[in-house]
């Protein structure tokens, strides 16, 4: 069972690197605890792709998924059958190509391969992160820009604010010794926002 507050894993199996990706699509804009133990109770310890392959062939995969009450049907169905039908190198892909999955989108890419592959550089503009710069942003006034609520779905927009919170994260490690390790700084990030709201992501 994928554990939120512990994601980060370098060196997965095949089958437990198919497990978080479902994991990371499954979780947008939802409970993580709940989600985590709702995937698990549909996997059911199976090995992911090839069962929901199985369901597929059977007919039965939006059933399987209604019967832990996932959520998100539609999409689910959509992502699950095109992650496991393109033959995608989970350890290898570069990150922009799992956006071109249903439910993928740049966060949570970029959350997948941050926590799975090491000295990986990515900003993942979650709601705890953007919720986080707004709080140490906006009340200086810089250059009268709002910092997103939501996850930019823009490239150039995602990518000028994941610079921002590289700078600010910085600026936060200034005086630590040692480089910032960015999938930590993400998953501490993470848990400190989440005392003081829903752990959604």
């Amino acid at each position: 069972m994928i554990d939120p507050n512990r994601v980060t894993h370098l060196s997965r199996s095949r089958e437990e690197l198919e497990e978080f990706l479902l994991f990371c699509v499954v979780v947008a804009g939802k409970n993580a605890d709940q989600q985590a133990a709702k995937l698990e109770r549909f996997l059911g310890g199976r090995p992911p792709f090839a069962y929901i392959a199985d369901c597929d062939r059977r007919g039965v995969l939006e059933s399987r998924l209604k019967s832990v009450r996932m959520g998100k049907y539609s999409l689910l169905c959509r992502s699950f059958r095109e992650l496991v039908r393109s033959g995608t190198d989970l350890g290898s892909c570069p990150w922009e190509s799992l956006t071109a999955f249903p439910g993928i989108g740049m966060k949570t890419a970029k959350f997948f391969v941050l926590h799975s592959r090491p000295a990986q550089i990515h900003g993942v503009l979650d709601t705890h992160v953007l919720s986080w710069m707004r709080e140490h942003w906006e009340p200086r006034g810089r250059r009268g820009l709002r910092v997103p609520r939501h996850s930019p779905q823009d490239p150039l927009a995602y990518r000028f604010w994941e610079t921002v919170f590289f700078g600010m994260m910085a600026a936060r490690h200034h005086g630590r010794p040692g480089p910032i390790d960015w999938a930590k700084a993400d998953l501490d990030l993470w848990r400190e926002r989440r005392g003081s709201a829903d752990p959604e992501d």
